[in-house]
């Protein structure tokens, strides 16, 4: 009998050592080792874009093609693989895929999975802006010939092409165009038209600022709104609406 009890005894003891193991977490460590630490939620759902991304690629889908080269050449990416980018990049724009060609010019203008080369990159994004008017590829080659980099320096040339990126709405080409009629750089100082880009500027400045901290279009908007009487005012607003109609309608 109280070799029965021993073994009573010793076995509670074993169950209620178990049970507060279970609950810690540590009889789980002891018997089957340490848990695996869970994967970042944020690289988990990457690596699922990308496995949805592949499998467009290869049913085809030239865009996802595109889609899946911009998550790769990313610095940022935890997935980045630039050269494969920019295989995707050539392959789509090979194929008259004008994002792709856009693509193609930027990764030679920054020389991320590709050399520098401006005068390559300046190609690339005149097939972009001609063939396809891509408001990206037409400011991209603007500044281009702004700086003179892999093509002669032309003023004329580069304000051309930021209006027309800012008739496409491209913000910061829409922003340009405003400073440049309000100072009278390039162009005839029209402060009516200058008051008109910057209306339409303003609401993506979020944008602008990422691509210049220094420039402000609702500041510049507001400084130079003190400047223009009632009816100025009204005519700038109404010359921004038509703009935005016209584009909606695909004029």
């Amino acid at each position: 009998m109280s070799s029965f009890n021993d073994r009573s005894m010793r076995f509670l003891a074993y169950t209620l050592l178990l049970t507060t193991l279970l609950g810690s977490g540590w009889a789980a460590w002891f018997f089957f080792g340490a848990p695996a630490q869970d994967e970042d939620p944020a690289l988990t759902a990457l690596k699922r874009r990308v496995a949805q991304l592949e499998q467009a690629v290869d049913a085809g889908d030239l865009n996802a093609q595109v889609d899946l080269g911009w998550v790769l050449i990313r610095k940022d990416s935890r997935l980045a693989d630039p050269e494969r980018a920019v295989d995707l990049f050539r392959d789509a724009a090979g194929k008259g895929v004008v994002r792709a060609q856009y693509a193609m010019g930027w990764a030679h203008a920054t020389g991320r999975g590709a050399p520098v080369d401006y005068a390559q990159a300046a190609e690339w994004y005149r097939v972009a802006a001609t063939a396809g008017a891509d408001p990206d590829a037409q400011f991209a080659l603007g500044e281009l010939y702004f700086h003179g980099r892999g093509v002669a320096n032309d003023y004329g040339r580069a304000i051309d092409l930021y209006r027309a990126a800012a008739r496409h709405g491209h913000p910061v080409a829409q922003y340009l165009m405003g400073i440049m009629y309000k100072e009278g750089w390039g162009v005839k100082r029209d402060l009516v038209e200058a008051y008109k880009w910057l209306i339409l500027a303003a609401p993506q400045a979020a944008r602008i600022k990422d691509h210049n901290p220094q420039f402000d279009p609702r500041g510049e908007r507001e400084r130079l709104m003190v400047k223009l009487n009632r009816t100025q005012l009204n005519q700038a607003d109404r010359m921004a609406r038509d703009m935005v109609q016209g584009k909606a309608n695909g004029r």
